[in-house]
């Protein structure tokens, strides 16, 4: 028996690796709702192994606590079949896959409400996530962060995430943007036509030392995002970026 006097990362290690997975389910399981505080987060996690383990231990603890996280497993659309599966499991409750209603009928218990906001990552908890195993450097706090991004050849990118920015709707958005160079009219056609190939994020223009320079910019809702989505935006606006800035200028300014 695999004991469970470990922290989340531990618990998180154990579960990414299939010779001890299903051991450390079965410890974790047995811990009960003592287990709680260390799988929660492994919801988020970019591993689909790790989340579905976290998914498996519980819906075998059980524990009304789990509800609220997994209907934002839901409306993430991370492991849905799993999260609605054990959700149905918890709360004797089925509204399909109907997020709204899952969130709806949480609310209007005053016992599950108290608990609506447990599971959601930090900001920094969800770029410290984003970022395990990557070439990535952190620093930052609170709403503002920048990553450090190493590229082939010694080249790096930075990229800067901020949280303080809010959609047309007034719900918080995080958004990722790293700087390409100089933004010169004559550019403005070549950098739109890019935008079609670029599979995350687009080139916009951005103020940088009281300067226009073209930049890679890329957003997503703050209450949906997971770090794996981070985590693909920050390694490709890098890439992409690092490469309209070799176009623009040799030199690896950003």
């Amino acid at each position: 028996m695999v004991s469970m006097n470990m922290d989340g990362d531990a618990l998180r290690q154990g579960l990414r690796k299939f010779q001890t997975r299903a051991a450390m389910i079965e410890a974790a399981i047995d811990e009960g709702e003592g287990c709680l505080e260390a799988v929660l987060p492994l919801l988020h996690d970019r591993n689909e192994s790790v989340r579905w383990s976290a998914i498996r231990i519980l819906t075998e603890v059980g524990d009304e606590r789990a509800i609220a996280p997994l209907v934002g497993v839901l409306e993430r659309g991370k492991s849905t079949t799993d999260a609605l599966n054990a959700l149905t499991t918890i709360s004797d409750q089925d509204f399909g896959a109907d997020t709204k209603a899952w969130r709806a009928w949480l609310l209007e218990d005053p016992e599950l409400r108290s608990t609506a906001s447990d599971g959601i990552l930090s900001n920094e908890s969800l770029l410290v996530a984003a970022i395990e195993g990557l070439p990535i450097t952190l620093s930052g706090e609170g709403d503002t962060y920048a990553a450090t991004v190493a590229l082939p050849d010694n080249r790096s990118q930075q990229i800067w995430i901020d949280f303080s920015k809010r959609d047309a709707d007034e719900e918080p958005i995080v958004q990722l943007c790293t700087p390409c160079g100089q933004a010169d009219a004559p550019r403005y056609e070549w950098a739109l036509k890019l935008n079609m190939s670029i599979p995350y994020g687009a080139i916009a223009l951005a103020t940088l030392d009281d300067k226009q320079c073209l930049a890679m910019v890329d957003s997503y809702l703050r209450a949906t995002v997971d770090p794996e989505d981070i985590a693909k935006s920050l390694m490709s606006l890098a890439r992409q970026g690092d490469a309209i800035e070799k176009a623009l200028a040799h030199e690896d300014r950003y």
